[in-house]
């Protein structure tokens, strides 16, 4: 039987050179760097990059934390395959989180940071996506959330179009995704990547575990 490919299977080979790049994934990755900047020094931290894709971010986190211990989790194969051909030094696993449990190596000895950008909405069960990440994360690490978010007219129109070019998805408002973390998460930032005037809006947290 043939093999059965996602799409983002198929993206997986011009993903770097997707316009969005420029104006929504690029962006997002600086200001993830920004953030990581700005936390207490800790060169030996364990992160995972949930959705990671094909390891673009954990280049960059390589290069800049390179004692770090780094995983890379992603349900697309191909994606995997592509980073995996970056050699970037990280742990990749080709997993989907809405049905798999994370590796024991990362539950049993916790991590210190979890990022996920753009791929929560595309999850199905998104509050056992969270249970599992609160599980995973030290009591003093924090996780960071990027993602498109429809909070008006224009959102909606606009994401009514991409729907049409990736996996249909859940995109929350800001409102809706305060109240699905608050019962596990405090909301420590929040911000916004606004790259130019007519991309829609794509929103950012920086989550701490509720004590």
């Amino acid at each position: 039987m043939a093999k059965e490919y996602s799409v983002w299977d198929k993206l997986a080979n011009k993903y770097d050179s997707l316009w969005v790049q420029k104006y929504s994934l690029a962006p997002t990755r600086r200001k993830v760097m920004e953030i990581l900047s700005s936390l207490p020094e800790n060169p030996q931290m364990l992160l995972l990059d949930l959705g990671c894709g094909t390891g673009q971010l954990l280049c960059e986190l390589k290069n800049k934390y390179n004692r770090a211990k780094l995983f890379g989790a992603d349900k697309s194969s191909e994606m995997i395959r592509m980073a995996q051909e970056k050699k970037i030094g990280a742990k990749l696993l080709c997993i989907n989180i809405d049905r798999d449990e994370l590796p024991k190596e990362i539950n049993e000895n916790k991590v210190d940071v979890i990022i996920c950008c753009h791929s929560f909405p595309y999850y199905k069960d998104k509050q056992l996506v969270l249970t599992k990440l609160f599980n995973a994360l030290k009591t003093d690490g924090i996780l960071i959330f990027v993602q498109a978010s429809i909070n008006n007219i224009y959102d909606k129109l606009i994401h009514s179009a991409v729907i049409r070019t990736a996996e249909p998805g859940e995109y929350l408002s800001v409102k809706a995704f305060r109240k699905l973390v608050s019962p596990e998460f405090t909301i420590k930032q929040k911000f916004k990547i606004k790259e130019r005037f007519f991309m829609p809006s794509i929103c950012g947290f920086v989550l701490e575990k509720s004590l």
